[in-house]
């Protein structure tokens, strides 16, 4: 009983403060803007109540309530267009925007008609009312069992895990299916490439079996070298059949061989090429496993290449070879040719060879004294001579003097007249003259600053009496100083 007196008084406690406008904005909760509900009216001498959109006004309701009777006229306002009490006694916001709702009410009745009796009306009718059920329900509410939180969370963990397993499963599912399709590509990939890898222990068989005859083939050209070497002018053609019919034998292997390398070589990229198209799309899942993509062709193809080297190679040395051996037999068939000659034929050839090696000795002799005829060359920078080219000219001149001196150089004479007289001034040259322009171009880059170490190297052999070596070292130094 006592309890029920308190929430009465706590009832006209707020009842009163709604007559005060103690609900205005900002009393019991922010105002905030929601869907309006609908404003009632109705006189005390009709039955009927008269109801506006909220958004109307409660002046609305009013005048309709008063053209159809008579003072006082109680009104109020209802509860947000479909909400259901529990869900207004729960809700704040709802309760908060219905509360605005009443508060207006009351204040246009209290602040625009200023009527006593319809205030007393509006407060102790239907607004009273609905706000006793309201209270009723908020009671109701805050009495019934409390809120476990853990039991909650665990629901909600449950409800979130069976939303989300369907999707964890749809990923593996798609996981599993992309890995079931990288392995049928290299299921495919293996199978493509089982019979290259027979076809390749193959090719390697062969080369191992070519590479063991190179001992035998290149004793086999010694031999036909041999044989041709001994052999008459009869016999040579026989020789230089031979020659040709050893060296088609020796490219007829390897260019069979060379043929199936290449041929599968080019199927091996072939297959490297259509796995590695087939494989990319897959690469991403690959690498979210961990996985490496195989190369099941690059050292095959790299064995293959080293082997097609080696053929070439070996084919090349053995056309070289009988190219030589066949070069060989034509000069002795010629050679041949010329013994069973007459000797006036002899002769003929002699005479031509010492007039050719006549010709050639001149020639070399004039130019020899034509470029010791000049001044050597001098350096850009420091203006001095290079001397190393000169001297061995110098050398190479005095070192001819004894064949145009001997009694067997008639075939020289055209030659050494020229050069007789180029001797003792070159003999002179490299005793002293050459020794004293190293001397002085050494003692000049010595005034320019030149580094000693270098100088003192080329007057060593100076000192010495290798004035070859002396010149060879002071061309240095003056490069040297040249920057050059």
């Amino acid at each position: 009983m006592r309890r029920n007196t308190r929430r009465k008084a706590i009832l006209v406690a707020a009842v009163a403060a709604l007559a005060l406008g103690a609900t205005a904005c900002g009393c019991l909760w922010g105002r905030e803007e929601h869907a309006p509900s609908r404003f009632c009216a109705q006189s005390n001498t009709s039955v009927v109540e008269h109801c506006v959109d909220a958004s109307e006004g409660p002046g609305s309701a009013w005048s309709k309530a008063e053209a159809d009777g008579e003072l006082p006229i109680q009104i109020w306002a209802l509860e947000p267009s479909g909400a259901m009490l529990d869900d207004l006694a729960a809700n704040e916001a709802a309760l908060r925007a219905w509360f605005d709702l009443i508060d207006r009410a009351v204040a246009y009745v209290r602040d625009e008609e200023k009527n006593a009796e319809s205030l007393r009306a509006t407060l102790h009718g239907r607004l009273l009312g609905l706000l006793s059920q309201s209270r009723q329900r908020q009671e109701a509410i805050l009495e019934e069992e409390p809120v476990r939180a853990a039991d909650n969370f665990q629901q909600a963990m449950t409800d979130k895990a069976s939303v989300e397993k369907e999707p964890l499963v749809a990923a593996l599912a798609a996981d599993k299916q992309a890995m079931a399709v990288v392995q049928a590509i290299f299921d495919q990939a293996r199978s493509d490439a089982a019979p290259l890898q027979s076809r390749y222990a193959g090719v390697a068989a062969s080369f191992a079996a070519y590479r063991a005859t190179e001992a035998a083939e290149t004793a086999a050209y010694a031999a036909l070298s041999k044989q041709a070497s001994r052999s008459g002018i009869d016999e040579l053609d026989g020789a230089e059949q031979a020659v040709l019919a050893a060296a088609r034998e020796a490219s007829r292997a390897p260019n069979e061989l060379a043929a199936e390398i290449m041929t599968l070589s080019a199927e091996l990229q072939a297959l490297a090429v259509s796995f590695e198209e087939a494989i990319a799309p897959h690469e991403e899942v690959l690498a979210t496993h961990g996985a490496v993509v195989p190369d099941m062709t690059s050292g095959a193809l790299r064995s293959l290449s080293a082997m097609l080297g080696y053929a070439q190679r070996r084919v090349a040395r053995s056309d070289a070879t009988a190219t030589a051996l066949l070069g060989g037999i034509a000069l002795r068939r010629q050679s041949l040719r010329v013994l069973e000659g007459d000797e006036g034929a002899h002769e003929a050839i002699a005479r031509s060879r010492l007039e050719r090696a006549s010709e050639v000795f001149g020639e070399g002799a004039r130019a020899r004294v034509e470029a010791l005829s000049a001044a050597p060359p001098v350096s850009e920078k420091v203006g001095l001579p290079l001397l190393a080219e000169r001297c061995g000219e110098l050398v190479a001149l005095v070192q001819m003097r004894p064949l145009c001196e001997a009694a067997g150089s008639s075939w020289r004479e055209a030659g050494c007249a020229a050069l007789r007289g180029r001797f003792d001034a070159a003999e002179a040259e490299l005793r002293t003259g050459l020794p004293r322009k190293i001397a002085a171009g050494l003692a000049a880059l010595r005034e320019k600053g030149m580094t000693t170490a270098a100088l003192d190297a080329a007057q060593a052999r100076l000192d010495a009496g290798d004035v070859k070596g002396a010149a060879i070292a002071y061309d240095a130094a003056v490069r040297g100083a040249e920057g050059t």
